[in-house]
């Protein structure tokens, strides 16, 4: 009796504890689902009393606080400007984010804010659509490091030009540049260590021109593709391969239908906050300046998330899942030759002047870091 006495017990004591745990659990949950609730109800508030709202749509999802150990570059980026824009207005202005591709892929975000649709976007990639000149940025090794392109978007007289130009001839404004990231390939096929083991496979690009263009100096053929369909294209075989920033390849967990990733880094990318110019020129000389401000924190922002996680915490990841490959000098040699005629055929494209000018600004920057 004793025995069967301290079994019930033991069993009773067990579901005290199993009903507490539940309940706490429930509670906790009761909690949190309040605290989203009055989330939701405040921005509702704070939307409905401000002067201007600001419509701001990405393609990267809002994966903190809730969830992941640190913001996506383009969300912390969404984060730190809406937080500087409301609270430096004082409740007068109000940025809605829209991350996630909600509101569209880049191409549309473009477009939407190019029409006065939506206020804001971080796009990347494809403002080429309708100012091809742009491509210029995304020349294959034109950087040697981030800083150089920080320095180009921070510092440079070609980039106060060309931006100038591009709200002239396609009425949007660009107002920062963060840091999508240095891209590399990956694939399902083979190591690529040189340009010869890019011949005949096909990779999904961005849909730019200069992209494709790239691709095709290496050997490979190029796809262009939304962002979303690629973990599709490469789990049914429709593409080999794609190229992407390291953190990007880790957050969309690619690494499950890529084998291989190569080191390379062709091509540094943007995270371009871009308004309608519009809409911005319309406002008070002082809310421009708060968006001036909250775009320039909100771009630093969104560089050193990028760089955390592609240097850091997501290469990490990418080490467990994938093989992958760093180029000797020599074999950089050879890539850095392969796309040579990239540069001439956007001559061709778009004027060789922006070009020649690119590449200046490119070498003031690196005399201005001490790379020279």
């Amino acid at each position: 009796m004793n025995v069967r006495r301290k079994k019930l017990a033991k069993a009773a004591a067990l579901l005290s504890i199993l009903f507490i745990a539940t309940m706490v659990f429930t509670l906790c949950r009761t909690a949190e689902r309040a605290s989203a609730q009055d989330d939701v109800k405040l921005e509702a508030e704070k939307k409905k009393n401000a002067e201007f709202v600001l419509k701001l749509a990405y393609t990267d999802a809002a994966n903190w606080p809730a969830s992941g150990i640190k913001p996506l570059g383009e969300h912390a980026f969404a984060l730190i400007f809406k937080s500087i824009v409301e609270s430096r207005s004082n409740g007068a202005m109000y940025v809605e984010l829209f991350p996630a591709t909600s509101m569209g892929q880049s191409k549309e975000v473009i477009e939407m804010v190019q029409t006065g649709t939506l206020e804001m976007g971080i796009q990347t990639g494809a403002l080429a659509g309708v100012y091809p000149p742009v491509q210029v940025i995304n020349l294959p090794y034109a950087f040697q490091s981030d800083e150089i392109a920080w320095w180009i978007f921070d510092n440079s007289d070609f980039w106060k030009k060309m931006t100038a130009e591009i709200e002239e001839k396609t009425g949007i404004k660009v107002l920062a540049m963060g840091q999508n990231g240095t891209r590399h390939f990956t694939n399902s096929k083979r190591p690529i260590r040189e340009p010869k083991d890019m011949v005949g496979l096909k990779f999904r690009v961005m849909p730019s021109p200069i992209y494709v263009k790239t691709l095709e100096a290496m050997g490979a053929s190029a796809t262009p593709l939304a962002h979303g369909e690629i973990y599709t294209a490469c789990q049914t075989k429709v593409v080999d391969g794609q190229e992407n920033p390291i953190w990007n390849i880790a957050a969309n967990k690619w690494y499950e239908v890529q084998q291989y990733m190569t080191l390379d880094g062709h091509t540094w990318s943007e995270d371009m906050l871009i308004i309608n110019a519009d809409f911005f020129n319309n406002l008070p000389k002082a809310y421009q300046q708060i968006i001036r401000a909250a775009a320039y924190q909100g771009q630093t922002a969104g560089r050193a998330s990028e760089s955390l996680g592609s240097l850091v915490t997501d290469f990490a990841i990418l080490e467990k899942h994938m093989e992958i490959y760093s180029p000797t000098p020599e074999e950089m040699a050879k890539f850095k030759a392969a796309v040579v005629p990239v540069a001439d055929w956007l001559k061709a494209e778009i004027g060789a002047s922006y070009v020649e000018n690119f590449y200046k600004a490119v070498e003031e920057a690196e005399a201005a870091l001490g790379y020279r």
